[in-house]
């Protein structure tokens, strides 16, 4: 089934045009799929463990070399816009679904007629899927569409976007009177030099003529500046509707200006408010497709990286309390597991500074 070459709808798009919802949209996108995901085995007692090897799905999931980040990017992009992303599982391996390619929602018709809901793309039943729907209402499985609901919001900002657009383009003064201020014109001859001051002007040109002329630009009318205004009250509602910080996507940040711990809390307020719905709805309906007891998980923590120091005082808490190991520390810091030369040296060297709970805690691992 072709996935990729058919002619897709367009007006779904046009939106995606509109700077402040791209950026909202590639925002939230970007961060979900950079962040690390992993397939574990739940172990029956409250935890589990990650893979050695990880599903395909997780690696490869096109089969064409695309890998995940654009693969998940995909996915999340057309849920945030769509209100749901559906890809058909077209391979199978010993792993579970290992081949699975986002399908246009345009391309999508959900039938929830019957007792079970019925997927079709172009009028083809897909009974093998990954559904990942948005908000839904009750009674429904299909996600609520942002681009549906808030059309109006969108529209009104789009053509405000259009306008700015069309106004920088049309030269660096507004419309005005061009008079002769000397004597008449004869009959017939307005169009004519008003068509050659357009030729001069027209490139941001200067325009040189005697002192029997006088240019009078008009203002711009006032409704035009406050449709331009719009642009920015529109990043605003964008940013209300995708919970995402104003000031990202160009709207108006509502305090003012930041210190260092309230940019820490901004982010920490995206992960919770902005990124955390998307990454649960894409965890539960990855995990739905692999066999029991496999699950997905994201790292959502690895969005937030402390600086050196932060990060070394909280492996230290981690192996004195035993909520980590010393390979599991250094795993994290991109290094390799110590050899057991190199544990004897470093607990020869600094085992007496070291304090007892962490030198029994390290001890040997």
């Amino acid at each position: 089934m072709d996935l990729w070459g058919a002619a897709l709808p367009t007006e779904s798009s046009d939106p995606l045009r509109l700077i402040p919802l791209y950026s909202a949209v590639t925002g939230i996108a970007d961060d979900v799929s950079v962040m690390p995901w992993h397939c574990y085995r739940d172990s029956g007692a409250g935890w589990g463990q990650k893979l050695n090897r990880q599903p395909r799905l997780l690696t490869d999931p096109t089969g064409t070399g695309l890998g995940f980040i654009p693969w998940m990017n995909q996915g999340v992009t057309s849920a945030a816009l769509w209100g749901f992303a559906f890809a058909p599982i077209l391979q199978w391996d010993s792993t579970g679904p290992s081949v699975a390619r986002w399908a246009h929602p345009g391309r999508v018709d959900i039938d929830e007629t019957g007792t079970s809901p019925v997927f079709r793309i172009d009028g083809r039943v897909i009974s093998e899927y990954i559904y990942v729907p948005g908000p839904v209402l009750p009674g429904s499985i299909r996600g609520l569409s942002p681009t549906a609901l808030f059309r109006m919001q969108f529209g009104t900002s789009l053509n405000a976007q259009r306008y700015a657009s069309e106004l920088f383009q049309a030269g660096v003064m507004p419309p005005g009177v061009l008079r002769n201020t000397q004597k008449g014109l004869p009959e017939g001859a307005a169009p004519a030099v008003k068509e050659k001051f357009k030729q001069s002007v027209a490139n941001r040109d200067i325009f040189v003529t005697g002192n029997d002329w006088e240019w009078t630009p008009l203002a711009a009318p006032s409704d035009d500046v406050r449709f331009l205004e719009t642009i920015r009250a529109g990043a605003t509602e964008i940013a209300a509707i995708y919970r995402v910080q104003p000031e990202d996507i160009g709207g108006e940040a509502a305090g003012g200006s930041l210190t260092y711990s309230t940019l820490e809390m901004n982010q920490q307020n995206r992960n919770r408010r902005a990124l955390l719905p998307w990454v649960r709805r894409f965890e539960s309906a990855l995990t739905a497709v692999f066999p029991r007891p496999q699950y997905v998980k994201a790292n959502m923590d690895a969005l937030i990286r402390p600086d050196i120091m932060a990060r070394m005082q909280a492996h230290e808490i981690g192996l004195r309390t035993g909520m980590e190991t010393l390979a599991e520390g250094r795993a994290l810091e991109d290094k390799p597991p110590l050899s057991p030369e190199e544990i004897n040296e470093w607990q020869n060297l600094y085992r007496k500074s070291a304090s007892p709970a962490t030198t029994e805690t390290t001890g040997g691992n």
